[in-house]
């Protein structure tokens, strides 16, 4: 794939390969002074670490609220938690690549802990008697409401 075409299809990796670029660059004789070679790396590959860690975001806060409406017994949050997911679901599909995607799918236990802590705080304020099943998973394709 041509660089110009992964920079629009894949930001994420884009990143990853033009740092790892930069250094080897840096490492084979780019010595001007104008250039600071790996720090110029580091911001290039936290770009796409950016993307990654938004679309981590999004996730656990889908995983949250899933977690929310699978305990609540008041129906009246119910909607305004499926709104949020909805638009959290547009959030990540404006950012989510295939790579981005298979990182997270590996991460999905961490997402589901985040997500657990998160949601049992807001439970113990609002529903402290609800029963809570926290052995609930979802895997990525559900989140994403596929």
């Amino acid at each position: 794939m041509a660089i110009v075409d992964l920079y629009e299809d894949d930001f994420y990796v884009w990143t990853q390969e033009q740092a790892a670029a930069l250094r080897a660059a840096g490492k084979a004789g780019g010595k001007s002074n104008a250039v600071e070679w790996e720090r110029v790396a580091e911001e290039v590959e936290d770009l796409g670490k950016r993307d990654l860690r938004e679309a981590s975001s999004y996730v656990a806060l889908i995983i949250e609220h899933l977690y929310k409406l699978a305990w609540t017994q008041r129906e009246e949050p119910k909607a305004g938690w499926r709104a949020e997911i909805v638009r959290f679901q547009g959030n990540l599909e404006l950012i989510l690549t295939a790579a981005l995607r298979a990182k997270i799918d590996t991460d999905m236990d961490r997402l589901h802990r985040i997500a657990l802590r998160d949601a049992k705080a807001s439970f113990e304020m609002h529903e402290p008697d609800a029963p809570r099943d926290e052995a609930l998973r979802w895997t990525l394709d559900e989140v994403l409401g596929e």
